[in-house]
């Protein structure tokens, strides 16, 4: 008893762990939608380190994804890797696991390392994504379901953080950003991007949700003030907006005029000056862009960190330097150096961590998995495309080109919440082109008949 007196929090960690991997085998689906409701709580920092609540709970979600694996190849007879995009992810994380070695040469903190090593293994939860809720259209929906309850509640989780932090930190106006978080910024963004596109592609009763939904994830990209993203907004929508009709286009840009004035209109009714003190931040955030020397301390901290960081990686280009890795950078905003395992641009990040070869592997994964939603989009103009499926394809594929921007200014693959996304991209790519198939085999034999 003794054990738990001084461990209080390890028999519930032991009952969640039974009942998750009883959910796992019996009904995967409440717990793959567990896992989906969760992420607002466990995709969010809490600080420094890794405290108590994150250890238990990503030790139950990577340590069920691991036994579904396992148990998913020993009873299963149908094949698990369906294409190499499939083969190299599972090979990416295998590799990436025999960083070990450089990690211990280093003399890295194991634990550190292993943390990090298990974001990876959350890119898994593609797997069983696409075989429990790929198996028909009610699953599909259910898919899509929890993926639009879970952005929401991340979204509203996000706005009341930002509320909070504002309560307790803010004494002038210009400091409304100190309260900003943009950890979920490229989560909303993706949500955006697929809602927009279902809103067109659906019923009276599905758009007015979905647009709930596009709302509560604007609302919160906003609050996140960061520029890239908002930018991306319209960017991602440009590329939408080239697979859907000319009528669906128009009201597109109708309604966004319509409600972004509205909405100002609103915001300047009810507080002039908040509204005055919010527009005026919006333009500092641009403005600050173009003054990449001197004003934009983000951009110089990028710079100086990568080329740190670059040194080290010419050190060792074929092994890495070790997952958790530490180099000495200077951080222009806080005037000193600071010793950080932390890369902005991610394509540096990884090869600094991991070695060339081991994160080609990881590259070529996202760009197979790109060019295959390239395919599935084109597919889905097919009048037989399910518009679901449609959506899917068209929305994730507008946010492609957003992901590999976000790798580079957010070095999201050492992040939980960048691995999260993957395996929800990979899935929906794999479930869309699946449907979208489908479809049009069930479409030709009805020709043929």
């Amino acid at each position: 008893m003794s054990i738990f007196a001084d461990w209080p929090w390890l028999l519930p960690a032991i009952a969640g762990a039974i009942a998750l991997i009883m959910l796992m085998i019996r009904f995967p689906k409440v717990w793959l939608g567990l896992f989906l409701v969760a992420l607002p709580f466990f995709l969010t920092d809490t600080g420094k380190g890794v405290s108590v609540s994150e250890s238990i709970s990503g030790g139950l979600f990577t340590g069920t994804i691991i036994l579904w694996m396992l148990w998913r190849m020993a009873l299963n007879p149908r094949p698990l890797i369906r294409g190499w995009t499939d083969f190299l992810l599972i090979f990416f994380i295998v590799a990436a696991f025999a960083n070990i070695i450089v990690a211990k040469l280093n003399s890295i903190e194991l634990f550190g390392w292993a943390v990090d090593w298990s974001y990876f293994l959350l890119m898994l939860y593609y797997f069983p994504f696409r075989d429990v809720f790929g198996e028909n259209e009610k699953s599909f929906r259910q898919f899509l379901g929890l993926a639009a309850v879970s952005s929401s509640l991340m979204a509203l989780y996000s706005a009341y953080s930002f509320k909070q932090r504002m309560a307790e930190n803010m004494i002038y106006a210009y400091q409304i950003t100190a309260s900003r978080s943009a950890t979920l910024g490229p989560i909303f963004l993706l949500s955006i991007c697929i809602c927009v596109v279902i809103i067109f592609n659906s019923k009276w009763k599905t758009k007015f949700l979905t647009s709930f939904v596009v709302i509560l994830n604007v609302a919160a990209l906003v609050l996140t003030f960061t520029r890239t993203l908002w930018v991306l907004v319209f960017a991602c929508t440009l590329i939408a907006m080239f697979f859907m009709k000319l009528k669906q286009n128009i009201r597109l840009v109708t309604a966004t005029i319509a409600l972004s004035t509205i909405t100002i209109m609103t915001f300047y009714a009810i507080n002039p000056k908040v509204a005055e003190v919010a527009i005026n931040l919006v333009q500092s955030r641009f403005t600050s862009s173009s003054q990449l020397s001197g004003g934009d301390r983000s951009f110089e901290t990028r710079i100086i960190e990568v080329n740190n960081a670059w040194r080290k990686v010419k050190e060792a280009p074929l092994g890495g330097n070790g997952l958790r890795a530490r180099f000495v950078t200077w951080a222009p905003i806080e005037q000193w150096h600071n010793s950080t395992s932390f890369v902005h641009i991610g394509y540096v990040g990884i090869i600094h961590k991991l070695g060339f070869p081991t994160a080609f592997i990881l590259f070529a994964v996202l760009i197979g998995f790109s060019i295959r939603s390239l395919f599935a989009a084109l597919q889905s103009r097919h009048p037989s495309a399910p518009p679901l499926a449609r959506s899917l394809a068209v929305g994730v594929l507008a946010f492609i080109p957003a992901m590999y921007v976000n790798i580079f200014m957010a070095g999201i693959f050492d992040q939980r919440y960048g691995n999260v996304m993957f395996a929800f991209i990979f899935a929906s790519i794999a479930m869309s082109e699946e449907f979208i198939r489908r479809a049009r085999a069930e479409h030709q034999k009805h020709l043929l008949q």
